[in-house]
């Protein structure tokens, strides 16, 4: 595979994260690259190309993706950049007074993606992704294990676009700070490397994880928010996605839902994405171990 060679001399550094970091091009302000640690194998970031640009031929919101690229050490991917840019967590971090719009816009934006039908094929399944994930699992036992998968094989299939890493950090907003979001701007995701095709709940358990599992340090850490900013966010996204004009609380779980019921609903799907964390880190956290026990009965 070809690989273009850059001068790190004419980027600046703009934002990091676990597996990598993003940089801005000085001499053409149209171009960033994101830039994955030393010790990252190359075969996931070609892969996550390959899913960015079949992303973007879909018609979801997303940067342009480029070619590969390195600085000697480092190997990375090419983007066009998003103008004038913030994530949805330095939104909700410097605009907390505005949170609740923010969330309702970032909802509207889910719900176009989860409105986009993905040809078979195009991309993994979720069903058997998390399946695999399950199995590798060293922390629950075969008849816990056998629970959980019953849950996963039950899922309805779906042909709808999956972010696979939704969450406020992986999308983008160019409204400027202060701005009213009547005024015209783009919004997009972006990190498309788990991208699937399945039902959109997956996702969801995602943003609730984020949201409402994870623990005040890797919050305020990763997205620069607390854990009481968070579960705002939470509230409104799923007021908005759920309980918009197109009533979707009702057509999945029957009448006279809340936020509290639909909330309780989306618990197992959360469960079972954090099987990705354990995929990842190597281990499951302890505090991730006892809600996915209480949640399945264990």
């Amino acid at each position: 595979m070809d690989i273009e060679r850059i001068d790190l001399n004419d980027y600046v550094r703009t934002g990091e994260g676990a597996n990598g970091a993003s940089y801005d091009c000085i001499s053409d302000k149209s171009v960033m690259v994101k830039l994955y640690n030393p010790d990252y194998p190359v075969d996931p970031i070609y892969s996550e190309l390959e899913v960015a640009r079949k992303v973007y031929d879909l018609g979801v919101p997303s940067p342009e993706p480029g070619v590969l690229v390195t600085d000697g050490e480092r190997i990375g991917i090419r983007f066009r950049k998003v103008i004038g840019k913030r994530s949805y967590s330095r939104v909700f971090a410097g605009e907390p007074e505005r949170i609740e719009e923010y969330a309702r816009e970032f909802a509207g934006l889910c719900k176009q993606l989860h409105s986009t039908e993905c040809p078979e094929g195009l991309f993994p399944e979720a069903k058997p992704q998390f399946l695999h994930l399950l199995e590798a699992s060293s922390t629950f036992n075969e008849s816990e294990k056998s629970v959980i998968s019953d849950f996963i094989r039950n899922v309805p299939d779906a042909a709808t676009a999956l972010h696979g890493d939704m969450h406020f950090g992986n999308a983008l907003t160019t409204l400027p700070v202060g701005a009213p979001l009547s005024d015209p701007h783009d919004v997009c995701f972006i990190d498309l490397g788990y991208f699937a095709r399945g039902c959109p709940f997956f996702d969801m358990g995602m943003m609730m994880n984020i949201c409402l599992i994870s623990d005040e340090e890797f919050r305020f850490h990763d997205f620069h928010v607390t854990g009481k900013q968070t579960a705002e966010v939470w509230k409104y996204f799923v007021d908005e996605y759920f309980f918009g004009p197109d009533k979707l609380a009702e057509k999945y779980f029957g009448p006279d839902q809340t936020i509290e019921s639909v909330t309780k609903a989306m618990e197992p799907y959360a469960a079972v994405k954090l099987f990705l964390v354990e995929y990842n880190l190597g281990f499951m956290p302890p505090h991730y171990v006892t809600f996915i026990r209480r949640v399945f009965g264990f």
